[in-house]
């Protein structure tokens, strides 16, 4: 599970971002924390990477399959 120290960094949101499911080798639009929704397991991706295709595999649990959890934003005075 993700964990933080300061909560003002931040920003509870209900962002379409986090609904959308991701599977290995897709590129993802977002930086940040991806969970997998079958084990818990987390990494981290960078903005227009692709989720690594062997990150993981599950044998019995199901398929591996990312949801987004935190995303990170470049501060808005910065290009």
């Amino acid at each position: 599970m993700a964990q933080f120290k300061n909560s003002e960094h931040l920003i509870q949101t209900k962002a379409p971002a986090f609904e959308k499911d991701w599977m290995p080798g897709q590129k993802v639009p977002n930086a940040g924390i991806y969970r997998c929704k079958t084990c818990g397991d987390e990494i981290v991706v960078h903005k227009d990477a692709a989720i690594p295709q062997i990150h993981h595999e599950h044998t019995v649990l199901g398929p591996v399959i990312w949801k987004l959890l935190v995303f990170a934003q470049k501060h808005p005075s910065r290009p």
